[in-house]
């Protein structure tokens, strides 16, 4: 049984058996939808926004999808990045090189035929395997993190000036 709620009893609140096993809450479609509201909300544990039961895989997961309903969108994202949880901290070597074998590439979207640029995860994945993300079938990736790449780009750039450095002191050595 359930709880309606609403001028036509269309929101509701009940246990639902089958296929689920879960709570649900059920907003009114035709007028408004569903609000939660306070000074926090707490969910236990995965949100899906947008997928179906049984496909919610992350902390937070919204459709693979190239529109909006696939998008996030805030004023910054912010990483746990303390030293104080990590262990074996090593600085990055050879990052030029590992840059190096990236290929940047663009491509239009399947589902939505708009314009992006980014990698393709499987090639990442050989050369920084860490940062991808594989589906079960070991051929296909599902996801990257783009961010954990900046950290390459960072000591690459250092690599670079350092070299910049020394050939501008062999040319003032010169005196041309």
């Amino acid at each position: 049984s359930a709880f309606n709620f609403g001028p036509n009893n269309e929101a509701k609140i009940f246990f639902d058996t089958s296929p689920t096993n879960a709570l649900v809450i059920s907003g009114s479609a035709a007028n408004g939808g569903l609000t939660i509201s306070g000074s926090s909300v707490n969910i236990g544990c995965f949100v899906g926004i947008g997928v179906g039961e049984g496909n919610v895989t992350h902390a937070l997961t919204l459709p693979n999808s190239s529109d909006a309903s696939g998008q996030a969108k805030a004023n910054a994202f912010f990483t746990y990045s303390s030293k104080r949880y990590k262990k074996d901290v090593e600085p990055l070597e050879s990052a030029i090189d590992t840059i190096s074998k990236l290929q940047g590439v663009s491509y239009n979207w399947k589902d939505t035929g708009r314009k992006d640029y980014g990698f393709i995860a499987e090639e990442v994945g050989r050369i920084i395997p860490e940062i991808v993300e594989w589906s079960a079938d070991p051929q296909y990736a599902n996801t990257m993190d783009y961010t954990r790449i900046i950290s390459f780009l960072v000591e690459a750039v250092k690599e670079q000036q350092k070299k910049i450095d020394l050939l501008a002191e062999k040319l003032d050595k010169l005196d041309i």
